[in-house]
């Protein structure tokens, strides 16, 4: 449980420099919409984010649970986490600018689907936290491959609990990075970003390759425990039958015993009696 929450903060925490470069205007522009960094406006903007992630990682878990009733579980959890890992990788391409991010064009379709644009407006005019709490609500469920891959992660678990904490950590995981973008965006040089950039995505795509490695031995030792019990189980039953078969005794007929038999038998019981 700590190992998978771990690795979900750590998915969270670097890749969430991918965030600046995505979400980092929208924070700066609320953040800059006031005179000095309001740091309740930006808490309760993390607040929201973090909320549609544990949603979605207990949306993640109810179908986890689900998928645990099936028979072929084993195979679809090593899937899921392959896939994970995989997306943990092209992510790491995407985050180090090595490919294209192929999900823009659909945040910027589903930002003007939900109006976020109209909740930033009213936030950057408003001094109530509610108001970033909605932009950060909404910009949870903007389309990421970072929280893909830390959906996918979670949807390993099986458990509705603990997938909703991993996403919970996973969220913690991208606040450091997004709680000081405008510092971040401010002090830092294009070329200081870039060699921070590649550093996360390196590390990011080891952590994918390492999630793949992981999962496949884990799934590989799981279907060697089930093939052992199986052996063991079938092992207990044959003796067992083996040893009814030699000690089992047919029991006498009594048409066969002779009225004799039980008359002296009947003289023996009141002999003793006497």
């Amino acid at each position: 449980m700590i190992t998978l929450l771990s690795a979900a903060f750590l998915v969270g925490f670097l890749g969430s420099l991918h965030c600046v470069g995505m979400c980092g205007g929208l924070v700066t522009t609320l953040a800059m919409s006031q005179k000095r960094t309001w740091w309740s406006g930006l808490i309760s903007y993390q607040l929201g984010r973090i909320l549609t992630y544990t949603f979605l990682g207990l949306l993640a878990g109810m179908m986890g649970m689900v998928i645990t009733q099936v028979t072929w579980f084993a195979d679809v959890q090593r899937g899921l986490t392959l896939f994970a890992g995989s997306l943990m990788i092209l992510f790491g391409f995407t985050l180090a600018g090595w490919l294209p991010d192929p999900l823009v064009k659909m945040m910027s379709q589903l930002s003007r689907m939900i109006g976020l644009s109209k909740w930033i407006h009213a936030a950057t005019n408003s001094r109530m936290p509610m108001s970033w709490f909605m932009v950060g609500l909404f910009n949870g469920l903007l389309p990421c491959g970072l929280v893909y891959a830390g959906l996918a992660l979670s949807l390993t678990s099986g458990s509705i609990g603990l997938s909703a904490a991993m996403m919970l950590s996973f969220g913690l995981g991208t606040v450091p990075a997004m709680m000081f973008v405008p510092v971040v965006l401010k002090s830092a040089s294009p070329k200081a970003r870039g060699w921070v950039l590649k550093v996360a995505a390196i590390l990011l795509i080891l952590m994918g390759a390492f999630t793949m490695i992981r999962g496949s031995a884990l799934m590989h030792s799981m279907h060697n425990m089930d093939n052992m019990q199986d052996m063991n189980h079938s092992g207990h039953h044959m003796p067992m039958n083996h040893d009814m078969n030699h000690n089992s005794h047919p029991m006498p007929d009594m048409n066969d015993m002779d009225m004799s038999d039980m008359g002296m038998q009947n003289m023996n019981m009141d002999g003793m009696k006497k």
